[in-house]
C-alpha cells in the first residue's frame, strides 16, 4: 500500500483547487507554503497503543476558499516508520487535474536521530500523464508526480507538505465539499482548518461527535478549526442504515439551498441537450415516432438507442466534471459518460414529446443525503427523470439491456432534478419487486423405486441485472462451451445428479434467464431398521433469522437495514414409488405464513396420489426494520420453525401432518411469467 499516496490523494485530493502559481518544473511547482498556512499542529503525547506499521505525528489539512471560489488545499503530514511494511510510505505519489488546477510541493523531509535531510535538494518528482483506469472506461487526464525517498529506513520519520489548487468552471465560483477526520483509533494529531472570505455566505456543519467548533474572524476572513489528538475509534451502529453511521464529518457550502444547486447546474445540461437545426438525433426521434404513438414504447426505444449505440466512457478531461459534451457531439463520437448519455436521452425524449429532465443521484443509494448541506459533490451519477402517462420513471442511459420500463430497478433514495427554476431534493420511495429474483424449481420422479436412480429436472430462474449478465456470457460462447459451463454449474449446485441434458433460455420481457438440468441420481434416500425409507425435501426448510442485537454502547434507537428488495422462491415436486409392504407414505411439512422483522416466511405443501409438492418463499417487504420489530425477531428465534420438510415410509395409514392434502400448485405452472404459486393467497 502506498501510504503517502493514500494520505495525500484521499485527503488533500478531496479539496483539489486552482490558482496562479510560480514557475513549475515538469508541471510541478516547488516553493514555500503560502502565508495563510499555519505551522504544523503540536504533536500529541502518549495516546492509544496500536501495532501499526507507521505512526502519525500529525496530519494537517487546511483549505482556503478565495473570493472567486477557487480553493487551495494544503496537506502536511509527519509519520514514523515502525515496521518494514511501513517503508512503502517512501513511494510518494501525488495526483492532480492540470486542466482545472495545479500542484505546489513545499517540502519532503527525512528525519533521523534528530537530523533533517531535505530530500528535494537532490531529488525531484517525476511527472507522469497516464490513464490508470482505462480498463474501467475512465478518461481523466490526471497527472501524477512520483518520488522514491532515498535511504528511508525503519525508525526514520518522513514529512511532506503540498498544496493542490482547483477551480470548477461549471460551478462559477461556488464552493462546497466535506471532510472526514479519522474514525478509527489512531495515535497522533489530526487537524482540519477551513478559511473563507468574511463577506462570503458559507454554511458549515459538523457531526456531534467532534469537539465544539467556534469560528473566528480576522483580517477579513472567517476561520473554522478542529483538532483531534490521539482519537479513539468512533463507535459505529451495527446493522443500521448508512445515515446513522456518519462520523466525524465537517461540511461546508456556499449554496443557499438545493434549488440553488439545481439552478446552477441546469443551464449546463440544458445547453448540452439542445440540438442543432440539422441534428441527426432529430431524425432518430422521428423514426421512433413513426413506429409508435405510445409514449411508453417511445421511451423504451429511446432508452434502448442510448444504451446500445453509445458506449460508456467516463470523461473528466477539460473540466469534464461539470462542463458537458453536447448531445450532437456525443452522438457523433458514439461514446460518453453518464452526463453525456443523460443529455442525449433528454434530447431524444423531448423530441418525442415526453417530459424529461436530468437528475443527479448517488450511485450508492444516497441514504441520508437529505441531511447533508446542499452541494453537487455528494452526487456521482446522472440519470433522467421522465413523466410518462402521469407516472414518474427513472431512466439510466449507462445501463444495458433495459427493454421494458417496469423491469428497471431504482436503487436510489434521493434525486436532485436540474431545472431552470430550481428544484429541491426528490425522495424516491423504495420499490418492491413482484416477481422473485430467484426461483428454484425441482421435479424428482422416483416412481422406479428408492433402489433406482430418480429422474430429476431442475429449473433455476434468475431475473434482473444478473440474468442479463449471465445471458451475455452464455450467448458469447459456442454451444459446446456453454454446455460444459452449464454442466459445471449444475455439478456445483446439485452434486447428486449426473447431468444428461442442460440448456438455457432468456425471456426479454421479464428479463429472466432459465437454466435447465435433466439428469438422474439418488436424491438422498435413507433407510431405517423397520425397512422404511425417508427423504429430506429440497427447498422446503427455512434458516432462522439472525439475531438483531447491538452492544449497549451503540444507538439502540436506530432501525436495522434489510436486504431489499429481496424475493426468493423454491418449489419441489416428488413423484413417489409405491410404499413397501404394509408401509405408507407420510409427509411432514408444517405450513408457515409469518411476517417477522420486515420479512415474510411462507411455506405450503401437500400430498395426493403419491405426489408431494412444497413451495417456499422468503420475501423482504420493507427496507428497514424498526427496533420494536428487531425485538420481535429476537424473541421469535428460539421457537422459529427451521425444520426441514420430509417424507417417510411408516407402518401406519397415510399421515399428512400439519399440511393440506391438496397440492399447493398445479401442473405446468408458468414460473417465468405468472409465478402466483410463489405468493400466499390474498
Amino acid at each position: 500500500m502506498n501510504l503517502s499516496a493514500f494520505v495525500v490523494t484521499a485527503v488533500a485530493g478531496l479539496f483539489a483547487t486552482s490558482g496562479a502559481m510560480a514557475a513549475a518544473v515538469g508541471g510541478v511547482t516547488y516553493q514555500a507554503p503560502a502565508s495563510w498556512v499555519l505551522d504544523p499542529p503540536a504533536q500529541a503525547e502518549g495516546g492509544i497503543v496500536t501495532d501499526s506499521v507507521v505512526r502519525f505525528a500529525y496530519l494537517d489539512n487546511q483549505v482556503r476558499i478565495a473570493s472567486d471560489g477557487g480553493e487551495q488545499a494544503y496537506t502536511a503530514y509527519r509519520l514514523k516508520i515502525l515496521k518494514p511494511e511501513g517503508l512503502a510510505a517512501g513511494n510518494v505519489s501525488l495526483s492532480w487535474q492540470p486542466d482545472t488546477g495545479a500542484i505546489t510541493i513545499h517540502y519532503v523531509r527525512l528525519i533521523r536521530d534528530g537530523r533533517t535531510t531535505d530530500i528535494l535538494a537532490s531529488t525531484n518528482f517525476i511527472v507522469l500523464q497516464r490513464e490508470g483506469q482505462l480498463e474501467q472506461s475512465v478518461l481523466t487526464g490526471q497527472r501524477t508526480a512520483t518520488l522514491q525517498v532515498p535511504g528511508l529506513q525503519v525508525g526514520d520519520e518522513l514529512a511532506l507538505a503540498v498544496t493542490v489548487e482547483k477551480r470548477d468552471a461549471g460551478l462559477e465560483g461556488h464552493a462546497a465539499d466535506l471532510m472526514q477526520l479519522p474514525v478509527v483509533g489512531t495515535p497522533g494529531t489530526f487537524r482540519f482548518r477551513l478559511i473563507w472570505p468574511l463577506g462570503r455566505a458559507t454554511q458549515w456543519r459538523a457531526t456531534k461527535d467532534l469537539p465544539p467548533i467556534q469560528p473566528a474572524s480576522d483580517h477579513g476572513e472567517t476561520t473554522l478549526e478542529v483538532t483531534l489528538q490521539n482519537p479513539s475509534g468512533a463507535i459505529p451502529t451495527e446493522g443500521a442504515p448508512s445515515r446513522y453511521n456518519v462520523r466525524r464529518l465537517i461540511e461546508f457550502s456556499d449554496f443557499s439551498s438545493w434549488p440553488d444547486v439545481s439552478r446552477q447546474l441546469a443551464p449546463l445540461f440544458d445547453r448540452a441537450a439542445t440540438l442543432g437545426a440539422g441534428s441527426p438525433i432529430k431524425a432518430e426521434a422521428a423514426a421512433i415516432a413513426a413506429l409508435t404513438s405510445d409514449p411508453t414504447r417511445r421511451a423504451q426505444a429511446a432508452l434502448q438507442l442510448v444504451q446500445d449505440r453509445i458506449r460508456y466512457v467516463f470523461i473528466a478531461l477539460n473540466g469534464g466534471s461539470y462542463i458537458l459534451a453536447g448531445a450532437d457531439e456525443t452522438w457523433q463520437r458514439r461514446f460518453g459518460d453518464c452526463k453525456a448519455k443523460t443529455v442525449l436521452l433528454v434530447a431524444l425524449l423531448r423530441e418525442l414529446g415526453i417530459e424529461a429532465e436530468p437528475v443527479l443521484v448517488n450511485s450508492k443509494g444516497g441514504d441520508g443525503l437529505d441531511e447533508r448541506l446542499p452541494g453537487p459533490r455528494i452526487f456521482d451519477h446522472a440519470i433522467v427523470r421522465a413523466v410518462i402517462l402521469g407516472e414518474v420513471v427513472w431512466l439510466d442511459g449507462t445501463r444495458l439491456g433495459d427493454r421494458y420500463l417496469d423491469n428497471i430497478p431504482v436503487p436510489y433514495r434521493w434525486a436532485l432534478p436540474l431545472t431552470s427554476t430550481g428544484a429541491t431534493l426528490e425522495k424516491i420511495a423504495p420499490r418492491d419487486i413482484s416477481f422473485p429474483a430467484s426461483t428454484d424449481i425441482v421435479d424428482i420422479d422416483a416412481t422406479a423405486g428408492v433402489d433406482h436412480d430418480a429422474q430429476a429436472h431442475f429449473l433455476n430462474i434468475v431475473r434482473g441485472d444478473g440474468a442479463f449478465t449471465l445471458r451475455t456470457q452464455l450467448a458469447g460462447m459456442t454451444a459446446e462451451d456453454a454446455d460444459r459451463a452449464l454442466k459445471t454449474y449444475w455439478r456445483q449446485q446439485v452434486d447428486w445428479v449426473t447431468p444428461d441434458k442442460v440448456s438455457w433460455s432468456y425471456d426479454e420481457r421479464r428479463e429472466a434467464i432459465s437454466l435447465d438440468l435433466v439428469g438422474s441420481g439418488n436424491p438422498g434416500w435413507k433407510a431405517d431398521a423397520q425397512g422404511g425409507h425417508s427423504l429430506t425435501i429440497l427447498g422446503a426448510g427455512f434458516f432462522p433469522p439472525d439475531p438483531l442485537r447491538r452492544p449497549k454502547d451503540q444507538d439502540q434507537s436506530a432501525p436495522w437495514l434489510l436486504e431489499f428488495p429481496r424475493f426468493r422462491c423454491s418449489a419441489t415436486t416428488i413423484h413417489l414409488p409405491p410404499a413397501g409392504g404394509k408401509l405408507a407414505w407420510s409427509l411432514y411439512a408444517e405450513p408457515m405464513n409469518q411476517r417477522l422483522g420486515g420479512k415474510l416466511y411462507w411455506r405450503n405443501s401437500g400430498m395426493k396420489s403419491n405426489i408431494v409438492r412444497t413451495v417456499m418463499t422468503s420475501h423482504s417487504y420493507e427496507p428497514e426494520a424498526s427496533p420494536d420489530e428487531a425485538q420481535l425477531v429476537n424473541r421469535a428465534i428460539p421457537n422459529f420453525n427451521n425444520n426441514m420438510s420430509s417424507i417417510a415410509e411408516e407402518a401406519r395409514a397415510d399421515v399428512v401432518q400439519g399440511v393440506s392434502s391438496r397440492l399447493p400448485f398445479e401442473d405446468n405452472v408458468d414460473w417465468v411469467n405468472a409465478p402466483t404459486a410463489c405468493s400466499p393467497p390474498p
